[in-house]
């Protein structure tokens, strides 16, 4: 095989060259790979494991490429089809949170090039491979001879040292901190947490430190944490002596995180150079999501030193859940959503069409509320659940209704036409001018949401009234199997359709109401299994019907 090593005691094969990668060579021990000085051991469990060719990929990465050329989403079917493995299908099937484990053994055919192509895509399959094998080996492996680990613990050693943003790593999309969460999980199960270091142990109970590894603990089992909860515990008179600094690092991005959750990113650098003008909540979010990056950074550096761990060992060993606080990030539950995407990649509207021309017009010129009608607020859970990943993926609205849609597009520009959006015919309460629907099962409210946007910009009075009847039970009960919950509990899903109404300004044109559609009034149960809380299903039902599908 043609392997180039250095002149060194332990062969570092960082001439990995063509068909022969790390990929097929290590993760099988493929017997084809070896012959000679080149071994198994000493090619695949000593560093450095990278290839020259990942080395300058490393090197080479900025904030602005982690997408791997993937930033237009795959709409296709999900997960594995056959054929030759790419990146982008990859990370469609990991951020739609499919099953990864049929695109394990065509990684493993992969090249050098392809390997190193994608930096982050390939570290995502190392943590999935270590994390498998932790969790399914009958014997719990050594970590130090497992190839997927060693080379995942360089990689971070190396992203950590760079000046690549740790937050944009977890919203990169590929999902890193949760397979890190995962493998984590399956070590201190299996290994438990050895080493007597401050950030290898529990804190002591009835501490502050206690308190805030509860806290964490709650937020990364989805129970919020406001920003004042937060904020008072950072300031408590305790905080100077959590014995782990990596817990305050956690404690700025939970903080960060929990901000998040009332605003998104925009540049505000316009409003933040007045003078005496203080930045807006979005510049406020970005900052906090930079001082908890920083801190977790000074972190690593002085916990690493004292355990003598690496980044990544540190992160599997301690019980702080900072890779679960990390992963957070990687849900936003505020979105804002272009309104002419739906139009061109559902409808594929002609570029001509009225109503698309005017969710595409420059917001040059226009004032802020016209430029921000081009797009609207959405609210999905901010966490792994299937139709928001799907929504936070594809950013386009989870409308199965496209008729309803392409009623509404017709709708928009018969409007247009008619003069509705300069308000002439508006004034004369022209019909023209008017639309009124009902939706049952809404959902998140995609397709109410969707059309009030829509028809808004072609100056469309819309009143829509929207029965949606599912509880969210992952925010009632922490179960991983089904739960029964009745109706007027608390329905999450009616609840985030609500907010985004009033964040878009459309209170007085769309009504959200918590109710199930039946013949009669009546007490209706739904079983739902946590993630999949748009595919509720009747459990009982007391003089009731279902009137239609309860999937949007």
């Amino acid at each position: 095989m043609n392997l180039a090593c250095h002149a060194l005691a332990a062969c570092i094969c960082s001439g990995w060259s063509g068909e022969f990668s790390f990929a097929r060579c290590c993760l099988v021990e493929n017997a084809e790979c070896w012959g000679g000085t080149f071994t198994y051991e000493t090619c695949c469990l000593h560093a450095s494991l990278l290839s020259d060719a990942d080395v300058t990929a490393l090197q080479n990465l900025t904030n602005n490429d982690f997408d791997c050329g993937c930033s237009r989403p795959d709409l296709g079917p999900p997960a594995f089809q056959g054929g030759s493995f790419t990146w982008c299908k990859f990370r469609q099937a990991v951020m739609l949170n499919q099953d990864l484990r049929p695109f394990y053994m065509p990684f493993l055919q992969l090249s050098v090039a392809t390997l190193a192509a994608c930096p982050l895509g390939a570290l995502s399959m190392m943590l999935l491979d270590a994390s498998l094998k932790m969790s399914n080996s009958k014997v719990p492996p050594d970590l130090q001879k497992m190839p997927s680990f060693l080379r995942a613990r360089e990689m971070m050693r190396e992203l950590i040292g760079s000046e690549l943003s740790l937050v944009g790593l977890a919203t990169s999309g590929w999902m890193l901190f949760n397979q890190m969460s995962n493998l984590r999980g399956a070590v201190q199960r299996r290994l438990g947490a050895p080493g007597t270091a401050r950030c290898l142990q529990l804190p002591p109970a009835q501490t502050h430190a206690a308190r805030v590894y509860e806290a964490m603990t709650n937020a990364v089992n989805f129970i919020p944490l406001s920003v004042s909860t937060i904020s008072q515990i950072l300031l408590d008179d305790g905080a100077s002596v959590i014995p782990c600094s990596l817990a305050r690092a956690g404690l700025l991005l939970l903080l960060a995180q929990s901000m998040l959750q009332q605003t998104v990113l925009p540049e505000e650098v316009a409003i933040a150079q007045v003078p005496g003008v203080p930045p807006g909540p979005g510049m406020e979010a970005r900052s906090l999501l930079q001082a908890g990056e920083a801190s977790l950074r000074k972190a690593l550096d002085t916990e690493c030193k004292a355990s003598g761990l690496q980044a990544l060992g540190l992160l599997m060993a301690s019980p702080w859940p900072i890779p679960e606080v990390l992963d957070l990030l990687s849900y936003p539950g505020r979105l804002v959503l272009p309104v002419a995407n739906a139009m061109q990649t559902l409808l594929e509207l002609p570029q001509e069409h009225s109503l698309l021309e005017r969710a595409l017009t420059t917001a040059a010129g226009h004032s802020g509320s016209n430029a921000e009608a081009r797009s609207y607020i959405f609210r999905v859970n901010p966490y792994r659940e299937m139709v928001s990943d799907m929504v936070r993926y594809t950013k386009l609205p989870f409308c199965g209704l496209r008729p309803f849609m392409r009623m509404v597009a017709d709708i928009g520009r018969n409007a247009l036409q008619a003069g509705c959006a300069t308000n002439a015919a508006f004034l004369g309460d022209a019909e023209a001018c008017k639309f009124t629907f009902v939706e049952g099962g809404p959902h998140l409210g995609d397709c109410a949401l969707w059309a009030s946007a829509s028809l808004r910009l072609a100056g469309v009075q819309t009143r829509a009234i929207a029965f949606e009847p599912l509880p969210d039970a992952a925010t009632l009960f922490q179960q991983s199997y089904g739960s029964r919950v009745r109706t007027g509990t608390l329905s999450l899903p009616a609840t985030l359709f609500l907010r985004s109404v009033v964040e878009n300004g459309l209170s007085a044109y769309v009504n959200v109401r918590n109710a199930a559609l039946g013949q009669m009034s009546g007490q209706t149960e739904l079983i739902h299994f946590r993630g999949h809380n748009g595919q509720e299903h009747f459990w009982a039902c007391s003089d009731c019907y279902q009137i239609g599908p309860q999937i949007p």
